[in-house]
């Protein structure tokens, strides 16, 4: 290797040093002398580039790939040019060239896996930054390698190189955010704060790191200091951060201010899809369903394939009962991420003779006590076996009813391999696939199991028997409108000497149950097994008050008498938008919060 001359080193050191002019100076004095030294042409256009002078940094680079092709830097420099011009392909055949000269160059190394996860060429950006990690590891190298896994759903080999990137760089704050993320998906959500409030505390515009403390939050219900990161996010990046502002606005009561901010995010792009389904969503919390309509409409006509406009238009039919619509809309929400694709094809109602259908219960547990009312037409079908996928606290109430159907328990996702079959089904495309738009308000299809009931038979009180149950799974986007403060809101009701009220409210807290023992409320909920136990039990009352969670299904599949309340906002489609009866269940009857009510005086109509 030839010495590098004085001048080289002497403007290699004052770049160092940051002394741009130095630098410069020496470069170009250097070159007076040596006009054939190369490695002086790449510093000169390295000031060049600080100066922002581009043409002559190129040119600079250039002249020293033309003296010598193997001069250090030169084709990672103009392959960095490259990039910052959006010349991706001149920018990769530079990053191979230098490479090729340096197998283990670790910022070519880096820089090329990030133009090939950009380009989504996964596979080649991973390879590029294991070679960075192996050749010179490093918190950057760390940081990028986990970046990619996570985005390739490798969350505990992303979280293992994320902690070792924060370990060499604690205050790395694109590491933290990330990192905050993760934990986040994965419901370690006092974790995920902690690392994403270390990323605002160091950097507080930090827009992605408050946009998703802002999220966290929203989800703990602390709203006053999420809406407070969102807006601050919101500030610096409108567009990506506009959706959950508005959607936190939506889920407080402000669908009014949502619109505001919609309609000014439409004034700059008229026809922006996923603007126009924002806006749909905040007129239809202002109860103005035609507007709502018009909105999707209009968005659709731009994307004829946006998911959500589709499905949202689909909640908005079926709420009116404008079944075959609303059910054919429905079906896009199939396309989501998390539905999964089994390897066979989607039976869209044809003969079913000769064949295995593998039937998918999905979302929660009162939409497949819901949508297993279409198991006995589907059954009528004629296919040579059915399997069908539910979760496990429904199994054994389902294996009892349909007993013909090969039944398998599943944990809270799908499974990665799924048993053999010819064709698929998800439980809530039934109606769409049978043909069977209109629902029948049936008086019951689950029968509880005889002997279960009799051992909750003995111990029930003489009398009458009326169940309660004041809230839901806490995870529900909505369950703040859905759920009651707490049984106290149940306590008119208490008044009615005749009755004797049993607590069926699943997994209750210590001051719940002293809440019950000290008005006197018989307390079973705690005990119960799965929803066969659920169904047993219920199969004794003589009535449910329930707000809108599984167990209120479960009473209306069994035909026993339900009032269901309902809040003032974020009803779900299924209720409908008015009146008491449900074309879904003969025996509930829908009690419904008046906007602007509270539930105390919900409590007093009913």
């Amino acid at each position: 290797m030839i010495p590098l001359s004085p001048d080289t080193l002497l403007a290699a050191r004052c770049l160092a040093e940051g002394d741009l002019p130095g630098a410069l100076q020496a470069a170009q004095i250097g070159l007076q002398a040596e006009p054939g030294n190369a490695p002086l042409w790449i510093l000169l256009g390295v000031c060049a580039a600080r100066l922002g002078q581009l043409p002559l940094a190129e040119q600079c680079w250039s002249q020293a790939l033309a003296l010598d092709p193997a001069t250090p830097d030169a084709h990672f420099n103009l392959a960095c040019l490259r990039a910052e011009q959006r010349k991706l392909s001149e920018a990769e055949s530079h990053y191979r060239a230098e490479l090729a000269r340096d197998p283990d160059h670790p910022a070519s190394l880096g820089n090329l896996g990030n133009l090939l996860q950009e380009a989504g060429r996964l596979a080649e950006a991973e390879a590029c930054f294991r070679r960075r990690l192996a050749a010179q590891p490093s918190a950057a190298a760390h940081y990028q390698l986990g970046r990619l896994l996570r985005q390739q759903g490798q969350a505990g080999e992303a979280e293992a190189c994320l902690r070792a990137c924060l370990a060499d760089a604690p205050d790395d704050v694109e590491a933290l955010q990330l990192l905050g993320q993760l934990l986040a998906d994965k419901g370690e959500a006092a974790e995920a704060e902690t690392m994403l409030r270390r990323a605002v505390a160091l950097e507080p515009e930090h827009a992605v790191a408050g946009n998703n403390l802002g999220l966290l939050l929203m989800a703990r219900r602390n709203w006053d200091e999420a809406e407070r990161w969102l807006r601050l996010a919101h500030a610096r990046q409108p567009a990506a951060v506009l959706p959950n502002l508005a959607a936190l606005l939506c889920a407080t009561g402000r669908a009014a201010e949502a619109e505001k901010a919609l309609r000014e995010a439409l004034a700059a792009e008229p026809n922006c899809a996923d603007w126009l389904n924002l806006l749909g969503v905040a007129l239809r919390e202002q109860g103005r369903d035609d507007e709502a309509e018009q909105a999707w409409t209009r968005g659709l006509a731009q994307a004829p394939a946006h998911r959500r406009l589709r499905q949202n238009l689909g909640y908005l039919q079926l709420a009116r009962c404008e079944w075959q619509a609303g059910w054919e809309n429905h079906e896009a929400r199939l396309a989501a991420a998390s539905y999964p694709a089994p390897p066979s094809p989607r039976w869209q109602g044809e003969d079913l003779s000769g064949r295995r259908l593998l039937l998918m219960f999905e979302q929660g547990y009162g939409d497949a006590i819901q949508f297993s009312r279409y198991l006995n037409p589907l059954l009528e079908k004629g296919a040579a076996r059915v399997t069908a996928l539910c979760r496990a606290p429904l199994l054994s109430l389902f294996a009892r009813q349909w007993p013909q159907v090969e039944w398998l328990a599943m944990g809270g996702g799908y499974p990665a391999d799924f048993p053999p079959h010819d064709c698929h089904v998800f439980s809530m495309s039934l109606p769409w696939a049978l043909r069977a738009f209109s629902p029948r308000a049936e008086q019951a299809y689950l029968r509880a199991d005889p002997t279960l009931r009799q051992s909750w038979r003995a111990r029930l009180p003489a009398g009458r028997k009326i169940g309660l149950v004041w809230r839901g799974r806490a995870e529900h986007p909505f369950d703040h409108c859905r759920s009651l403060p707490g049984p106290e809101a149940l306590l008119p009701l208490l008044a009615d000497p005749g009755v004797n009220w049993i607590s069926l409210q699943p997994e209750p807290g210590e001051a719940e149950r002293e809440w019950l023992r000290e008005h006197g409320v018989l307390e079973l909920g705690g005990e119960l097994k799965d929803f066969a136990d659920s169904a047993a039990l219920l199969a004794e009352l003589d009535g449910v008050v329930s707000v809108d969670t599984a167990m209120a299904h479960l009473a209306g599949a069994l035909g026993v008498p339900c009032r269901l309340l309902l809040a003032g906002e974020h009803v779900d489609w299924r209720w409908g938008r008015d009146g008491e009866a449900t074309p879904w269940y003969g025996s509930v009857r829908l009690q419904r919060q008046r906007r602007g009510e509270g539930w105390d005086e919900t409590m007093a109509r009913l």
